[in-house]
């Protein structure tokens, strides 16, 4: 490989790096997003009513109550479509401030007081989970894609 090409693979591989960092702040984001609407009792209904006696306790083992008593994720897996980034994140910066106001409406709904905050919150997927325990997943999830960045110089 030539010079140039070498430099032309390394400037794509750290592009490529920014892009992957952009597309985890995004997605983080989102997720806090969701979550303020599930504290503030606003997500929506998730599954079929039917299925969510046989669905949600299963699904609360599974990721919940895994994830908080290995304080990580302990399964691989690929996040829903609606929480998946755009293919084209926008400049960091505005990803950041995204994440942060998203960050900022998920605890002001949990202070706010709302019916839905106050002990439990009535998640679409996982059924009735702790207050407590909602806000440890959160922070579980973000430390999980803090760990796939890329270290900062």
């Amino acid at each position: 490989m030539t010079e140039i090409e070498t430099a032309i693979a390394d400037n794509r591989a750290a592009v490529e790096e920014f892009i992957a960092t952009a597309r985890a702040v995004e997605h983080l984001a989102i997720v806090y997003e969701y979550s303020r609407s599930v504290v503030m009792g606003t997500a929506g209904k998730g599954m079929p009513r039917l299925l969510q006696p046989l669905v949600q306790p299963l699904l609360r083992r599974m990721v919940v109550n895994s994830t908080l008593k290995a304080g990580k994720f302990t399964r691989k897996g690929k996040a829903p479509g609606i929480f998946q980034p755009s293919p084209t994140p926008g400049p960091r910066a505005d990803l950041i401030a995204r994440l942060n106001a998203a960050v900022s409406g998920f605890e002001g709904g949990i202070r706010s007081g709302h019916p839905e905050s106050r002990h439990a919150v009535q998640h679409p997927y996982f059924g009735r989970v702790p207050t407590t325990d909602f806000v440890r997943l959160q922070a579980i999830h973000a430390r999980h894609h803090r760990a796939q960045l890329p270290s900062a110089p």
